[in-house]
């Protein structure tokens, strides 16, 4: 700590060098004097034997002193009075950057916390992900036959249940894992404990243990909730632990988990669902690529497991990639596009405050003159130039850091829902060093030039000519029209890229979904999982439920299906058809399939092509009718008619063998296709099926075609739900228009916000422009007055402004344009239907640009045709 003892103690040592060497010359002053000098004479004699004590003293106290410390202070105390001097000047400059800062700052803390920060678990580089959807049995030989993973868990799919209270239900997120799955994440319980081996037993699989916000929600925290039983789905299970703070598995909204367990002496059951994930956590030295290599050597080792036959290629290429990364996956891209734009934002905003610099540089030509003259060197007034740039930059950062804080939560707002990790997103502290690193880079950066031309030796000319120096030359422009030839062509790039996607927008809202979305209301009406065990009363319900949701006031139709198109969400029709023979050994077609009343095709509107619709009499199940879509018919039977052809769901067939015509489904029609998954996405073969006894299911979505808003049809639906089943929950209630419009939000948020840092470009931009026109009308007074005094029309001193900024912008957007055509290859992956170089985006763009240009020069240009020949004669 000695480092610190000398930098409190340094003007103390300064005093005792002062003091010394004042001693020094007493000594030899008495010694002279004593050698028979006058006392005047010989302190004369004294001081030449000795030299420039000023100078002495100044170089020991640079041997002691810190340049960054000593010698920077001074420049740092000048530049925070310039700060407070020149008030007008720092508020415009500290603005104007706070954009950029701000803007930069905002998207990197999504990066930071969605991309970089680590999971919430122990070496979470060793966390692997394992793609594919497996049977629970095909994990567990992975965790007893694998060699290069410490562990292996498996998860099933994010499903919501109905969590009985004293009296009400709600419906919660919540997930089956393997009971050694924290094991594998290498967490520990807040309370209680979490599963233990037995727990895989079906029969002692009773348990759940609770997400740490849940457990606060629903108990308050209270630490007496381990041992209570909870009803999930009718099952009542022991609450056994509670996961700690922050841990949000294996989905975002996860509020319980219950272990995955396996019936002993039944060989099927293993093998049956093939609806998990998995993860891993590898052991120390071994590679992801290692361990992919090794999954997929074992892949021909596992399939005759199976107790049916598998074929060969069933997810024959498992990939094995980091936990984070699976996890990210598209946002990704999406956030580095937006950090790109607010980059050249950013860039913007400095070619802005450094034209502002050049402007004000003038002012102190004269300054710096005198400074040159009395020797400070060039690089002493850069430094010094640096410091206020920096100075500056560290304000800017300070308010865009603040402008970040405050525009967080409208950021995440913008974001699409299902954006990973976004509870996650806050300042942490690696933003406050991004926001201070890009602070003193954005000084420096906007700095630089100004400085190094303020140091030019020719200022000197300045000081011999009165003050009369850069100002008087119109070479000073050049290096400020770059500058905003600059500021336009960045813009360019920015609003391209925002055309682009607005334009990649518009083209997909103009998608027809296939369906009716307006005046559709639906809502989800759940029983417990645990209902369907009776034979028939889902079935009973769901059916009487739509005869009374028929009857709400206002309601002109009702309908029933399992799962809504453009969600993404279905459950997959595995099927062999009639006319397509298939080896066991070969992967059987897939469709999406749908379980619907026979309301449903009118209710959202599906024009039937050829045959006829579903009927009450199919409900039965004994006519085997089905309905498939155009993409289906065509796929299958081409050129061929449909009705009357057989298809035979095989998903639960243990033995796959020829298709059955005595039990497969018989089409009986042809719809209209719809999107499945969104409106970018393509036509996919769906099978519509009739709800029967047979396939009934526990939750169903109810569609009521009506007149009535949002809430009034829900309250109605609630009141006839509560009629049959008090209990049974009625959740996600929305419109068919908010699905359609849910499902492109990831393209229409890209979009808005590239359109906001577009128009903020734009913005910044224009203001460059408008201000060196004004400042170079205000430097050209005396000349217009002149032309004015010798009979220039007033409307050549506009269009010669106005031309001058066209000239510009001109210039900016040629290019801008180029900037772009190199930018627009990275957008292809986010565009729908709308080529890189679209012809109407590079057109508008430009034209956009000089409109500006002309609106940033109008204010100048009328200025100057205003200007009084004799006024301005006489200013000079």
């Amino acid at each position: 700590m000695r480092w610190v003892r000398h930098l409190f103690s340094r003007g103390k040592a300064y005093d005792d060098l002062a003091e010394e060497i004042r001693q020094h010359l007493d000594e030899r002053v008495e010694a002279l004097v004593a050698e028979g000098m006058n006392r005047e004479e010989a302190e004369h004699a004294a001081r030449r034997e000795f030299g420039n004590v000023t100078l002495i003293e100044e170089r020991g106290r640079e041997a002691w002193q810190w340049p960054t410390l000593d010698s920077l202070w001074p420049d740092v105390r000048f530049g925070l009075r310039q700060i407070v001097r020149y008030r007008a000047f720092t508020i415009m400059a500290v603005s104007t950057l706070a954009l950029g800062i701000g803007a930069n700052t905002a998207i990197f803390t999504l990066i930071d916390s969605i991309m970089l920060r680590p999971l919430p678990y122990p070496q979470q580089e060793r966390l692997m992900s394992i793609s594919g959807f497996f049977p629970k049995g095909w994990i567990r030989e992975y965790q007893n036959r694998g060699q290069s993973f410490a562990s292996i868990s498996a998860y099933g799919p994010d499903a919501e249940s109905n969590v009985e209270g004293a009296d009400s239900t709600e419906r919660v997120f919540g997930s089956a894992v393997t009971v050694n799955t924290f094991d594998t994440l290498g967490v520990h319980p807040a309370l209680g404990s979490f599963f233990i081996a037995e727990n895989a037993t079906t029969g002692r699989d009773l348990v759940a243990v609770l997400n740490y916000g849940y457990s606060q929600q629903r108990f308050a925290g209270d630490p007496q909730v381990i041992g209570r039983t909870v009803r999930i789905d009718g099952v009542s299970r022991k609450i056994i632990g509670v996961m700690p703070a922050g841990i949000r598995f294996p989905y975002a909204d996860t509020q319980f988990v219950i272990p995955i367990s396996f019936k002993g002496g039944d060989p099927v059951d293993a093998w049956k669902d093939f609806g998990n994930r998995s993860l891993g956590r590898l052991k120390d030295g071994v590679a992801p690529a290692t361990a992919q290599a090794e999954l997929r050597r074992l892949h021909p080792l596992l399939l005759p497991l199976f107790p049916w036959v598998m074929p060969d290629d069933w997810e024959a290429d498992t990939t094995v990639a980091p936990l984070l990364d699976s996890i990210v996956g598209d946002t990704g891209p999406r956030l580095l596009l937006l950090l790109g734009a607010v980059g050249l934002i950013l860039l913007i905003a400095c070619a802005n405050v450094a034209n502002l610099t050049l402007a004000r540089a003038a002012s102190r030509e004269r300054e710096m003159a005198i400074r040159g003259a009395l020797g400070a060197s060039g690089w002493r007034i850069i430094r010094q130039l640096l410091v206020e740039s920096v100075l500056l930059g560290l304000l800017a950062g300070v308010a865009g850091l603040s402008a970040a804080a405050v525009s967080l939560r409208a950021l995440t707002r913008v974001l699409p829902a299902d954006t990973p990790r976004i509870a996650d997103v806050g300042l942490h502290w690696d933003v406050f060093l991004f926001a201070a690193i890009a602070s003193v880079l954005t000084g420096v950066l906007f700095g630089l030039v100004p400085a190094i031309r303020m140091a030019s030796p020719h200022l000197q000319k300045s000081l011999r000519s009165g003050g009369i120096g850069l100002a008087g030359k119109g070479s000073q422009f050049r290096l400020s029209m770059l500058l905003v030839v600059g500021q336009i062509g960045l813009s360019v790039v920015v609003i391209t890229a925002a055309g682009l996607m607005l334009h990649s927008l518009y083209s997909l809202s103009q998608v027809n979904p296939g369906f009716r979305t307006d005046r559709v209301v639906t809502a989800e009406v759940s029983l417990n999982a645990s209902a369907c065990r009776q034979k028939g009363y889902c079935h009973a319900f769901f059916q009487q439920l739509e005869q009374k949701a028929r009857t709400v006031a206002g309601v002109e139709d009702a309908a029933l299906v399992d799962t809504l198109p453009m969600t993404g969400w279905d459950l997959g029709y595995v099927y062999d058809a009639e006319g397509h023979p298939r080896d066991a050994r070969q992967i059987a077609k897939q469709a999406a399939g749908r379980t619907v009343s026979t309301g449903y095709f009118q209710t959202v509107g599906l024009r039937l092509v050829r045959g006829r619709l579903l009927t009450d009499s199919d409900q039965s199940g004994a006519s085997r009718a089905a309905v498939i879509n155009q993409k289906m018919a065509e796929s299958l039977w081409p050129g061929q008619d449909p009705i009357g052809k057989h298809i035979e769901e095989v998903a639960d067939e243990p033995f796959p063998g020829l298709l059955n015509p005595n039990v497969a489904s018989i089409v009986v029609g042809v719809v209209s296709n719809t999107h499945h998954e969104n409106l970018a996405s393509g036509f996919d073969e769906e099978v519509y099926l009739p709800m029967t006894p047979e396939n009934e299911r526990p939750q169903m979505i109810v569609l009521l075609h009506s007149r009535l808003p949002t809430a009034q049809a829900a309250d109605g639906l609630r009141r006839a739900v509560a009629a049959i089943d008090p209990l049974a929950p009625v959740t996600h209630v929305r419109t068919l228009d908010e699905v359609v419009s849910a499902s492109a939000s990831a393209s229409r948020s890209l979009a808005m916000l590239l359109l906001g840092f577009g128009a903020l470009a734009v913005g910044v931009g224009s203001v460059g422009v408008y201000s060196l026109i004004a400042y170079v009308v205000s430097w050209r007074t005396r000349e217009i007055g002149i032309r004015l005094a010798l009979g220039a029309p007033r409307r050549q001193i506009v269009r010669s402004v106005v031309r001058q900024s066209l000239m510009l912008a001109m210039a900016g957007s040629v290019a801008g344009l180029a900037g772009a055509v190199v930018c627009a290859n990275l957008l292809r992956r986010f565009l729908f239907e709308v080529r890189p170089f679209d012809p109407l985006t590079f057109c508008i763009v430009p034209v956009l640009m000089l409109l500006l240009a002309v609106l940033a020069a109008w204010a100048p240009a009328r200025r100057a045709a205003s200007i009084d020949p004799m006024v301005a004669l006489r200013s000079e």
